[in-house]
């Protein structure tokens, strides 16, 4: 008998412990993929894109969290960013390493397409809003490329008509690659960075660029030439100060593992606080709230960071999911936003499936 009660316990707490892993106000995956994006919407839905069964994918959903738009392109590769009006949907994003960008209409027809070679590798881009009907896509390789000969930085200023394009890039020997870029009310160009020798590891930096793609200045991060690491998100306040997160490798007993971390600068360059975060783990989004809180998403298991943004002490820590493991788990996030509610719209895949969530805010 008593047996049988510790076995009832045991069920009842495993019960327990699986309804906490799944508290959300929503989630919903939507095929084989990756969501690498999310966004909110004036109407108090969203839209989100990535990748579905090997296409660039778009999906947009009411504050019901219906879906009154999607579409998929016929091109292999993925959308990894996207923007849109009153008229049309644009999206950016790579098909056979070249920068794809397109323009569909409200009812999800194509409307018109640019595809771009630089010359070099490109696995995602990032799309920005410049005013005036004017758009700026900035594309690069990803950090976890492998890539040899050349690489560099792609940036396509563009209109939503079409019909002018004005394409530059940075070249490197070595590799670059810009996971994650933001720009501030000046048009200054603020990059997340990666960089490789031939016979190095890889570094993590933040560039900021001016809006004439001159550079004004690189600041490297965890400079010991015995550990890796990369740049994956970046953001800046309204004071100016800039905030980027990544991985890198840190000692541990039984060897070295990537951890992520966050690190801000002042807007010309230098560091104001560097702090290691989650075991075994990658920052992949950074966010700075309306009432001026940081947060970081991490990649494995979809764990929030909160930060004090003057010192980077420690405000708190949402685990998305309480049974995963960031050593061995397939929920990888990818990108982040706040809802009108202010809960947490979260993007990325799970299971192997193009994955969305809505968790409770703090």
């Amino acid at each position: 008998m008593k047996k049988l009660i510790q076995f009832f316990i045991f069920i009842i707490l495993l019960s327990s412990c699986r309804k906490s892993e799944s508290e959300f106000i929503w989630e919903k995956s939507f095929g084989s993929g990756t969501a690498m994006f999310i966004q909110t919407a004036s109407d108090s839905g969203f839209i989100a894109c990535g990748e579905k069964d090997g296409k660039p994918y778009f999906v947009r959903l009411n504050k019901s969290k219906k879906v009154i738009l999607d579409f998929q392109d016929e091109n292999s590769g993925s959308f990894s960013s996207a923007w849109f009006d009153t008229t049309s949907y644009i999206a950016g994003g790579f098909s056979g390493n070249k920068m794809l960008l397109t323009r569909y209409s409200n009812e999800g027809k194509k409307e018109w397409e640019k595809i771009i070679d630089p010359g070099f590798e490109i696995s995602s881009a990032k799309l920005f809003y410049t005013g005036g009907g004017n758009l700026l896509a900035i594309g690069s390789a990803a950090a976890e490329s492998a890539v040899s000969g050349t690489t560099g930085l792609l940036f396509v200023a563009f209109d939503t008509t079409g019909q002018n394009f004005s394409e530059n890039t940075v070249t490197d020997p070595s590799f670059l690659s810009a996971s994650d870029a933001c720009l501030d009310d000046n048009g200054n160009i603020f990059l997340s960075l990666t960089r490789k020798e031939p016979t190095g590891k890889s570094k993590a930096s933040v560039a900021r660029y001016s809006g004439t793609l001159q550079k004004i200045w690189e600041t490297n991060l965890f400079n010991n030439p015995e550990f890796g690491g990369a740049g994956m998100a970046i953001e800046t306040d309204r004071s100016g100060d800039i905030y980027v997160a990544g991985k890198t490798e840190i000692n541990a007993n039984d060897g070295v593992y990537y951890n992520s971390f966050m690190t801000s600068l002042t807007g010309n360059g230098t560091i104001r606080w560097s702090k290691y975060l989650e075991k075994s783990n990658s920052g992949s989004a950074v966010m700075i709230d309306d009432n001026n809180n940081l947060l970081m998403l991490n990649r494995n298991c979809f764990i929030i960071n909160f930060l004090e943004t003057t010192s980077g002490a420690d405000a708190g820590r949402i685990r998305t999911f309480e049974l995963c493991d960031s050593y061995n788990t397939d929920a990888l996030s990818c990108g982040m936003a706040i809802s009108f509610d202010k809960n947490y719209l979260l993007a990325g895949t799970r299971g192997g499936s193009f994955y969305l969530a809505l968790k409770q805010g703090q």
